[in-house]
């Protein structure tokens, strides 16, 4: 029983090595808090101070644009002034809707417009006499439209190669089922609006399906002075046999091999300005006068690196 006794004595009086003491973990515990809390005010030091790159304004785009675009009364909006990196994810969202409703497709169109887009129809009949594969281009859709559902004339402007407009809208079409009509899946409105209240450029991309607003994203772009707009929101290239028939000029833009095709843009929320960035416009020109081959690159050369939400797409993409 004593030696017992006097062996526990002697374990206990040993030094553990098996954990720390409790001053050890108390000096440990201090310093991991000054370390944290000063981490955590050097962070909200920056924050404080640094720039802020976005902020919210109202915009005065008149109760016609509001009614149009977002079916609201009123006239006044509140949008994000650029650079908003928050708007741009929403962009980014509507990019990755617009390429699966253009996956979907059996025929896009692009129509240009200088005004609000008042026609979007759901279905849109054909012709019992037409052969569906004249509409090869923006032009003969856009002539067809006017045909069939004449409302449409004073909406869309007639456009060949780069479209001078600075509003437009963007058919996707689908199979309807029925051997006399096209089906609309969605209409893109692009529109780039100058505003006096504030003094700038409202800019907005709306997804319509059914003629009922689905998607959108604008933002707002102080004014830069510069005043140029955001041209061409369309270039379209046309099959190159075409090129059998002269027409100067627009020759230029016959340059696709097989499928005829879109160059589209939209405006970037994350950009601080829809201002033409600085270039030598002229080089393009002079090498369009020199080339054997078509080049349509002086009509678009000034849109190079003003936006990141730039598409290449298919008239026809199912084919």
């Amino acid at each position: 029983m004593k030696s017992s006794f006097h062996r526990t004595r002697k374990l206990s009086s040993l030094p553990s090595n098996f954990g720390f003491s409790l001053v050890e973990v108390m000096v440990a515990s201090a310093i991991a808090a000054s370390v944290l809390t000063g981490a955590a005010l050097a962070f909200n030091a920056i924050g404080m101070n640094q720039p802020k790159v976005s902020a919210i304004v109202s915009v005065e785009i008149g109760q016609s644009s509001a009614k149009n675009y977002y079916n609201i009364n009123g006239s006044i909006v509140n949008a994000y002034k650029a650079p908003s990196y928050g708007r741009a994810a929403r962009a980014d969202r509507i990019r990755s809707r617009f390429w699966d409703d253009v996956s979907h497709a059996s025929a896009v169109f692009c129509l240009a417009r200088d005004g609000l887009n008042s026609f979007r129809p759901v279905y849109i009949p054909l012709d019992g006499a037409i052969d569906g594969r004249s509409l090869d281009s923006p032009e003969s859709f856009r002539v067809h439209l006017a045909k069939v559902m004449s409302q449409s004339s004073s909406v869309y402007k007639a456009w060949r190669g780069s479209s001078s407009f600075n509003n437009g809208s963007i058919f996707i079409l689908q199979p309807s089922g029925f051997p006399d009509f096209l089906a609309v899946r969605a209409i893109y409105d692009i529109d780039i609006q100058s505003t006096a209240k504030p003094l700038g450029t409202y800019a907005s991309v709306k997804r319509y399906s059914w003629n009922v607003l689905t998607d959108y994203y604008d933002i707002f772009y102080p004014d830069d002075e510069k005043g140029v707009p955001f041209q061409p929101l369309f270039v379209f290239h046309e099959k190159r046999t075409r090129l059998i028939h002269n027409e100067g000029s627009m020759d230029n833009f016959k340059t696709a091999s097989d499928m005829p095709f879109y160059f589209i843009w939209w405006p970037d929320p994350a950009a601080r300005s829809l201002g033409r960035l600085n270039s030598n416009s002229g080089s393009p020109s002079d090498q369009s006068s020199k080339s054997e081959w078509p080049n349509p690159l002086p009509a678009y050369s000034d849109m190079a690196g003003k936006t990141n939400y730039f598409f290449t797409v298919p008239l026809y993409p199912s084919m």
